[in-house]
This record gives structure tokens, sequence and C-alpha cells, in this order.
């Protein structure tokens, strides 16, 4: 496919929905704890409903890339799509945490579904010599949406409850579905005639080098990137500031990491996938780790620009190194591995906050500071050099 051709393809049947759908998402995420509020249960339940949407993004990435390896991206993403709109739909008319649990771990399932579909779609026909630019701008749409989302969704939820926010989820998804099913090339359906199941073993065993290397610093990374969204406002609550001051530092590390995400793609594609993914283990690390040294606002607000540009400069790069690494047989299993390494770590991220915390906040934040450090030496390691502009084999 001609590169015009290529990039138009991408922004009609990638970006375009993908921006629709990730609005309503963004306005629904950061509400499921407040839903268990809503419903009476204490903060510790409503804690697990977070973690709950954790363990459904792990399922959703190996299910994800199984049914894009065996049907398509295309498939992959309806049926994903669909099964995060239903979730939506559980959650606006839960009665109960136990059913607003189902459909946050339904949520989970789908998100990560859509993650893993949306990257093989992107390898599918996307220029190799621009794959960075092309999966940074994936994740840049991602982050641009989620960051508009909670304002609709605050927008809402004064006017109707916290229920509308899931309906406007399950809305916004639907408009995205719509326009995916204009825009979408059909090729990236495989006619059932040649559909091949591969099973995890056939795929992943060759790779197990690098599942076992460069994969330890994709959980790390995972790690790092979810326990900077909880550092900030504990330490923030934890010198006295205000909740809204603690939420206007986390909107300017928002707004920095935003910034990052076009230089991040093209320093990628130009120099190499370590001179991203390196720099910004190193950030996010450092920044966790010298919080415990601020006693004043602006001393957060300096840290959290640190945590913002390195987060922002990692934009895209772990499914990048991951579309580098896929086999050409069973691509979107691995891919669909590679995206559940990930949210292992975003899952133990937290906990390890929270672990660290039990004897002293500092320790918990110290401890992240050692993760970054680890990440940082897996990624100088075994981080590919150069630029590939051909997808390798790692099995070869």
């Amino acid at each position: 496919m001609p590169r015009s051709a290529a990039v138009r393809a991408l922004a009609l049947s990638v970006y375009l929905p993908t921006f629709l759908a990730e609005i309503g998402i963004g306005a629904m995420l950061p509400i499921f704890a407040l839903s268990a509020l809503a419903m009476g249960e204490p903060a510790a339940v409503a804690s697990i409903a977070v973690a709950v949407y954790s363990a459904g993004r792990i399922a959703g990435s190996a299910a994800g890339g199984s049914m894009a390896g065996h049907r398509g991206p295309l498939p992959a993403t309806f049926l994903a799509y669909g099964v995060l709109a239903a979730g939506a739909l559980v959650c606006a008319s839960a009665a109960n945490v136990a059913l607003l649990a189902l459909g946050v771990a339904v949520i989970g399932i789908g998100h990560g579904g859509v993650h893993v579909a949306r990257q093989v779609h992107i390898d599918a026909i996307g220029p190799a010599s621009a794959r960075a630019r092309a999966l940074t701008t994936l994740a840049g749409t991602w982050r641009v949406a989620n960051f508009i989302g909670p304002f609709a969704g605050a927008a809402l939820i004064a006017a109707w409850g916290l229920g509308a926010a899931y309906v406007f989820a399950a809305a916004t998804v639907a408009a995205g579905i719509g326009v995916l099913a204009f825009t979408a090339p059909r090729h990236l359906s495989i006619p059932r005639a040649e559909r091949v199941r591969l099973s995890a073993r056939e795929v992943l065993g060759p790779q197990r080098r690098v599942l076992s290397t460069l994969g330890l610093g994709v959980v790390l990374m995972g790690a790092l990137r979810q326990a900077r969204v909880v550092v900030i406002p504990l330490w923030a609550s934890h010198i006295g500031m205000s909740d809204s001051g603690a939420s206007l530092v986390f909107g300017i590390a928002t707004a920095i990491d935003m910034v990052m995400i076009i230089p991040a793609g093209y320093v990628m594609d130009r120099f190499g996938r370590m001179w991203t993914a390196v720099p910004s283990a190193i950030a996010l690390g450092l920044g966790a780790a010298l919080l415990p040294l601020t006693s004043m606002p602006w001393e957060i607000a300096i840290i959290a620009l640190v945590l913002g540009a390195g987060n922002g400069w990692g934009t895209g790069v772990i499914m990048t190194l991951g579309a580098d690494l896929s086999p050409d047989k069973g691509r979107a299993v691995f891919l669909g591995a590679w995206s559940l390494l990930q949210d292992v770590g975003g899952l133990l991220g937290p906990v390890l906050v929270a672990a660290g915390a039990a004897i002293a906040l500092p320790i918990g934040l110290f401890t992240v500071g050692g993760v970054g450090a680890a990440a940082t030496g897996a990624f100088l390691r075994w981080t590919p050099r150069g630029q590939p502009v051909e997808p390798v084999d790692a099995s070869a």
C-alpha cells in the first residue's frame, strides 16, 4: 500500500474510531471506585473495583491476540468494542457491588482486547519505516481522548449522576464501531477457509528468550507507568496539599505527557527504540524516588513534570518493540502476550507502592525508584540497537 494511502487508512480506520471510543472510556475509568462508594461500600472494597478492571485487561489482552490471529484484527476489534460497551451498560444499571464488579471486569476484557487488535491493525497496513510514529500516534490518541473524557464525564455526572458516564461511554464506543464499519479495509478479516488457529505454545515457545529478557523490561515499565498515577496524589496528600491542588499538579503532568508524543515517535524511527525506552524508565524511576525529598507544592509540581515528561517520552515504545520482535507466524498471538506483560506490570505497580507504604510512604516511593533502575538496566541490556525497517522474526 502506498504510504499516503496507508496514512489515510490509519487516520480513518484506526485513529478516528479510537478517539471517539476512548473519550467515553476516559469518562468512566475514574469512576469505578466512586460507583462502589456510592453504593455504601468501604474504601477497601472500592479499590478492589479498580483491581478487577486490571485483571480483566490481562484476560482481554490474551483473548484479543488469539481472536485477531484467528479471524483478523477487524472482527477482533468489533467484538472487543461490543464487549466493552456491554460492560459499560452493566455498570450503568448495577444495583449492587457484585454486578458493578462484573461490569468493570467485562470493560477490562473489552479494553484489553481492543488495544491488541488495534496494534495488529496498524502492523498490517502501516509502513514499517514509520512503525514507531504510527503506534505512538495510536497511544497519543488514547491519551488525548482519555484526557478529554473525564471533563465530559464530570458534566454528565453533575447533571444526571454516575450512571450517565457509563451510558456515554457505551454511546461513544458505538460511534467508534460505526465509523470503523465504514472505513476499515476488508482484507483485515481472514476468510473462513484461510483461518488457522495457532496455540500459544506454538507461537510463544520459540520466543521464550525474548519474553524472559526484554519482556521483563515490559513488565517493569508497566509497573512504573501505573505507579506514577498513584505516587503523585499520595505524596501530595501526605504533605497536606488540597485535593484540588493535587489534581492540578497531575493535570500539568498529563499535559507535558501529551507534548512528548510526536518527538518520541520521530526519535524512535530515526535513532532506535532504546533512545526513548531508557530515558523514560530513568525519568519515571528517578521522579518517584525524589518525591520524598519534596515538601512544598512547587517542588512536587517540578517532580510531576519529570514524571509526565518521562511517561510521554515512552509513548508507544512497548507496542513498537512488540511489533519489531513479533514473528510472522502468529504475530497477533505474540502481541497479545506482549500486551499482557505490560498489563501484569500495571497490576503490580500500585501493589508495590502499597506494600512499601505499609511500612512508610517514602519506602513505597523508593521502591518505585528501584523498579525504574531495574527497568533501565533491562532496556539497556536487551533493547535491539538501530531501527528495524522490516518485521523481525525473533525465533530465527
